[in-house]
C-alpha cells in the first residue's frame, strides 16, 4: 500500500501583488503505480505564461510515466529506459506548449509590463513564456522512478534520512535556474531508476518550500520528518493546512508545492525527533 500526498499554495508576495498562482503539483493512482509531481513556474517578467507551464510540466511527467510498462524494465536497460523516459517527457511538454500557443495569442494584458526588447525576445521564441522547473516521481512494479530539472528538491526517503536525487552544485546561478524551456533542456533533464525494497518513499518540493531552511538538515529536521510522520499517521489535513501557511504567512513569499508518496506502514523510528 502507498500513502501520498500533494499540496500547491500561493505565496503571500504573489497574494500582494495579485500575480497567479505559478506553482503546480498532482498525483495519479491507480492499482499498479502512484505518480506525484511538483513543478514550479518561473518568476522573470517574460514568463508570463509560466503557471500553464508547470501544469504542462505536471501533465507531461503524468503522460509519460503512467506509459511505461513493466515489460520495459526486462526489454531495456535502465540507461535506456531512463533516456526514452526524458524524451517523451520533453515530447509531451513541448506539444502542450505549442499547442497552447498555437490557439493563444499573446494577449495585451500579458505583455503590457514587458518593454520593446522583451516583447521581441518572446515573440521569436515563445516557448520561454512557459518557462518552468520540473520534479515527477512514481513507485511502481517495485521501482522508484525520479525526473528532475531545475532547483527545488527531489529526495528519496529512507529512515528519517534524505537522500537527493540529480542535482548539480552550479544548477542556481545569481537566482537562475535549468528550465524546461531551455533548447538544451534535455541535457539537464535528469530520470533516474532506483528499487524500492529499502526506501520508504519519495518527497519532492519547490523551492518556496525548501529555501527557508536554508540547508538541507534543518530541512530534514524540521520540515520533512514531521511531515512524513504526519503522512504515515494520517494527518493529510494538518499537512495541507501546513503548506498553506506557508505560502500565505510564514515562508519566504514564494508559491509552495509538496509531494509525498510513502510505503503505508514504515518503521517511524528515524522520523520520530
Amino acid at each position: 500500500m502507498i500513502t501520498y500526498l500533494t499540496r500547491t499554495a500561493t505565496g503571500y508576495s504573489h497574494l500582494r501583488e495579485k500575480k497567479v498562482c505559478q506553482d503546480y503539483s498532482a498525483c495519479y493512482h491507480d492499482e499498479e503505480r502512484t505518480i506525484v509531481t511538483a513543478c514550479d513556474g518561473h518568476g522573470g517578467a517574460t514568463y508570463v505564461r509560466s503557471d500553464r507551464g508547470s501544469k504542462y510540466a505536471s501533465d507531461a511527467v503524468i503522460r509519460a510515466f503512467g506509459a511505461l510498462e513493466r515489460s520495459a524494465f526486462y526489454r531495456y536497460t535502465k540507461k535506456e529506459i531512463c533516456n526514452k523516459l526524458r524524451l517523451q517527457i520533453l515530447c509531451e511538454w513541448n506539444a502542450r506548449v505549442e499547442r497552447d500557443i498555437y490557439e493563444k495569442r499573446f494577449t495585451k494584458a500579458e505583455i503590457s509590463r514587458l518593454d520593446e526588447e522583451q516583447v521581441f525576445r518572446l515573440k521569436q521564441n515563445p516557448v520561454k513564456a512557459y518557462g518552468t522547473t520540473l520534479q515527477g516521481a512514481m513507485i511502481f512494479a517495485n521501482k522508484v522512478l525520479c525526473a528532475t530539472l531545475g532547483d527545488g528538491g527531489a529526495f528519496l526517503l529512507r529512515k528519517g534520512v534524505l537522500y537527493p536525487i540529480g542535482g548539480e552544485d552550479d544548477e542556481t546561478v545569481a537566482n537562475l535556474t535549468y528550465s524546461m524551456s531551455q533548447e538544451d533542456a534535455y541535457e539537464h533533464l535528469q530520470v533516474g531508476i532506483f528499487d524500492f525494497s529499502d526506501i520508504d518513499g519519495v518527497l519532492l518540493c519547490t523551492d518556496g518550500v525548501i529555501n527557508p531552511y536554508q540547508c538541507l538538515g534543518n530541512f530534514q529536521e524540521r520540515f520533512a520528518k514531521p511531515v512524513c510522520l504526519k503522512l504515515q499517521t494520517g494527518q493529510h489535513r494538518e499537512i495541507a493546512d501546513f503548506i498553506d501557511e506557508m505560502g500565505c504567512k510564514i515562508g519566504i513569499g514564494d508559491d509552495v508545492s509538496l509531494a509525498l508518496a510513502m510505503k503505508s506502514g514504515v518503521s517511524l523510528r528515524g522520523y520520530r525527533s
